[in-house]
C-alpha cells in the first residue's frame, strides 16, 4: 500500500474558514426545523402585538355600546388569542432547543474528531480544546435562539408599526422614525462585544489549559512542594478570565441599557402624540387604549433585540475560535510536506507480513526492511528521532490490518476494563492471555476492583509502569494482523519486562509483530532484529549476531 504525498484541495467537507461561515453552516444543517421555529415564534410575537389591539376593539365595540353579546364573543376570541400565542412560544422554543442541542453535540464531536485525526501535535493544550468543545460549542449553538427570537421580534415590530399607521398615521410616523434610530444605536454599541467575548473565551481556555496541566502533574507538584506555585498560577489565569467576563458583561449591560433608553424615548413620543390626538378629538378612547398598549408592547421586542445583538456577538466570538481551531488541525493534517510519509511504501498483509520502504534517513539510502509474518521483529535505531519518524510513517499509512501503538500512553476516565477494550460495556470480556502477556494480570490482583477498578482521567491513579502495561494490553486486545509497538515497557522493571517480552512473543505467535525498542529483553525474544545505524542503511540479523559484529549496535542497546 502506497501513501503518496497529499495535495491540499478545498472541498465541501472543509471546515468553515470564519466564525460567520460556521454559524451559517449550523443554520443550513437544520433548514426545516429553523423555518418551523421561526414561524411558531413569529406567531407568538404577532399574537402578543394583537392583544392591545383586541382590547381596544372590545372597548369600542362592546364596552362603550354596552353590547353583552359582543362582549362575550370578544372575551372568547381574546382567550383563543392567548391560547395561540402560548402554544406558539412553547412549540417554537422547543424546536430551537432541539436543534441547539443537536448542533452543540455535532460541534463537540467535530472538535474532538479534529483533535484525534490531526497527524501532528497541535499547540493547543487539552484544557483549551476541552473549552472549545464545551463552552464555545454551547455558546455558538445559541445562534438558533438568536435567529428565532430576533426574527419574531422584528416581525412583531413591523406588525405594530403597520397597525399604528392604520390607526393614526401621525403616531405611526413617530414610530417609523424612532424605532430604526434605536436599532442603529444598539447595533453600533454591539460592535465591541464580539472582541470582548472572544477575549473572554480565550481567557477561559487559558484557565482550562492551566487546570488540565495542574491535574496531570499533581503528583509531581506534591512531591516537590509546588502546590502553592501552581495554585498561584491558576489563580492569576482564572482572575484574568473573570476580568474578561466582567468586561463582556459590562458591555452587554451597556448595550441593553442603550436599547431600553432609546425605546423609552420612542414610547414617550408616542404617548405624547396620541394624547394630543385624543384631546383634539381625532382619536377615540378604544383606539387610544390600543395605541398605548401597542406602544408599550414596543419595549419588549426592542429589549429582546438589544439582548440578542449582544448575545449574537458572543456566539460569533465563540464560533470564530472553533473555526480557527478546525482550520489549524485541517492544515496541520493535510500539508502534504511531512518527510515521514512522502514517497512512503508500506505493504501490510497477514500472509506476507510487513514490508516498509521509506525515503533516505540523513545521507543513507532508502530505509527498507521486512517483518516476517508470524514472527516478532525488533527495530533498533541509533537515533531516537528515526524511531519516532518510522512510527509516524506507519501510523499514517492508514492500514486497517495494522495497529500502531505509540510510546505515549493515553488512558481515559473509566475502568481498567473499558481502557483495555475501549468499550464501556460492563460485561465485555478481556482475554486472560492478554492480561498475562501485558503484565496487567499482576495489576488486577493488586487493585480492589480488579478489571473494574476505576481509572482517573489520564490514568493519574496508576504508576507510569502500570499505565504502560494497560496501554500494551489495549494494543494486544485489538489482535491485529500486524502490531507495531514503540518502546512499550520503558517504565517497567527488568524482571517484569523480560516476562512481558516472552509472553508477548508467545501470544503473538503466528501474526506479525514489530517492536521499536533497544530493550535487551525484547531483542532477545525477537526472531529478527533490524538495526538502523546513523548514516547507513538497515542491517538485519539476530540480537547475538549484531552484538558480536557491530560496535554501534552494542553501544546503542547498552546505553
Amino acid at each position: 500500500m502506497t501513501a503518496p504525498a497529499r495535495e491540499r484541495r478545498a472541498t465541501d467537507n472543509d471546515p468553515p474558514a470564519t466564525g460567520d461561515a460556521l454559524l451559517l453552516r449550523s443554520l443550513r444543517r437544520h433548514p426545516g426545523t429553523v423555518a418551523l421555529g421561526i414561524l411558531l415564534m413569529s406567531t407568538w410575537q404577532v399574537c402578543e402585538t394583537l392583544v392591545p389591539v383586541a382590547i381596544g376593539l372590545i372597548i369600542d365595540h362592546a364596552v362603550i355600546p354596552k353590547n353583552l353579546t359582543a362582549l362575550v364573543v370578544s372575551i372568547i376570541g381574546l382567550a383563543l388569542l392567548f391560547v395561540v400565542l402560548s402554544y406558539g412560544y412553547r412549540l417554537g422554543a422547543r424546536a430551537f432547543q432541539k436543534v441547539r442541542e443537536q448542533e452543540s453535540h455535532a460541534m463537540r464531536v467535530e472538535v474532538a474528531d479534529a483533535a484525534l485525526a490531526t497527524e501532528s501535535r497541535n499547540e493547543r493544550a487539552p484544557g483549551e480544546v476541552l473549552s472549545l468543545a464545551s463552552a464555545d460549542a454551547d455558546v455558538t449553538a445559541e445562534v438558533f435562539f438568536h435567529v428565532g427570537r430576533g426574527s419574531a421580534a422584528l416581525l412583531g415590530l413591523i406588525v405594530a408599526a403597520v397597525y399604528l399607521f392604520v390607526a393614526d398615521p401621525l403616531t405611526g410616523l413617530v414610530v417609523a422614525i424612532g424605532v430604526p434610530l434605536s436599532l442603529v444605536a444598539v447595533s453600533l454599541a454591539s460592535r465591541a462585544i464580539t472582541a470582548r467575548s472572544t477575549a473572554q473565551q480565550e481567557a477561559i481556555g487559558a484557565a482550562g489549559r492551566s487546570a488540565s496541566d495542574l491535574m496531570q502533574g499533581i503528583g509531581v507538584l506534591k512531591s516537590l512542594g509546588g502546590e502553592r506555585w501552581a495554585l498561584g498560577r491558576y489563580r492569576t489565569l482564572s482572575r484574568d478570565a473573570a476580568t474578561a467576563g466582567i468586561a463582556t458583561g459590562s458591555r452587554s449591560g451597556l448595550l441593553e441599557g442603550i436599547g431600553a433608553l432609546t425605546m423609552m424615548g420612542v414610547l414617550a413620543a408616542v404617548i405624547l402624540t396620541a394624547g394630543l390626538r385624543v384631546t383634539s378629538g381625532d382619536m377615540g378612547i378604544g383606539t387610544f387604549v390600543a395605541v398605548l398598549g401597542v406602544a408599550a408592547f414596543f419595549t419588549e421586542p426592542m429589549q429582546a433585540l438589544a439582548q440578542i445583538i449582544g448575545r449574537f456577538s458572543r456566539s460569533r466570538g465563540a464560533a470564530a475560535r472553533i473555526a480557527g481551531y478546525l482550520g489549524e488541525t485541517a492544515s496541520s493534517g493535510a500539508t502534504g510536506d511531512e518527510p515521514s510519509t512522502a514517497s512512503m511504501d508500506v505493504e501490510v498483509s497477514a500472509m506476507r507480513g510487513l514490508r516498509v520502504t521509506l525515503p533516505p534517513l540523513d545521507d543513507a539510502g532508502p530505509l527498507e526492511f521486512h517483518a516476517a509474518p508470524g514472527a516478532l521483529t525488533a527495530v533498533v535505531t541509533q537515533k531516537p528521532s528515526d524511531a519516532a519518524r518510522l512510527v509516524a510513517a506507519l501510523a499514517a499509512s492508514g492500514s486497517r490490518q495494522m495497529v500502531v501503538a505509540p510510546h505515549g500512553v493515553d488512558l481515559f476516565s473509566g475502568t481498567l476494563r473499558s481502557n483495555i477494550a475501549l468499550d464501556h460495556a460492563a460485561d465485555i470480556e478481556i482475554d486472560e492471555r492478554v492480561l498475562r502477556a501485558s503484565g496487567v494480570a499482576e495489576i488486577v490482583e493488586l487493585l480492589p476492583g480488579g478489571v473494574d477498578h476505576r481509572i482517573q482521567d489520564l490514568g493519574t491513579n496508576l504508576s507510569g509502569g502500570q499505565r504502560q502495561r494497560v496501554a500494551l494490553a489495549r494494543a494486544l486486545s485489538a489482535d491485529p494482523d500486524v502490531l507495531v509497538l514503540h518502546d512499550p515497557t520503558t517504565a517497567v522493571d527488568a524482571v517484569t519486562e523480560a516476562a512481558i517480552a516472552n509472553s508477548l512473543a508467545e501470544l503473538r505467535r503466528g501474526r506479525c509483530t514489530l517492536v521499536l525498542t533497544s530493550s535487551p529483553a525484547f531483542l532477545a525474544a525477537a526472531e529478527t532484529v533490524v538495526f538502523v545505524e546513523e548514516g547507513t542503511s538497515a542491517v538485519t540479523g539476530d540480537h547475538a549476531q549484531l552484538a558480536e559484529t557491530s560496535q554501534a549496535y552494542r553501544e546503542t542497546v547498552s546505553r
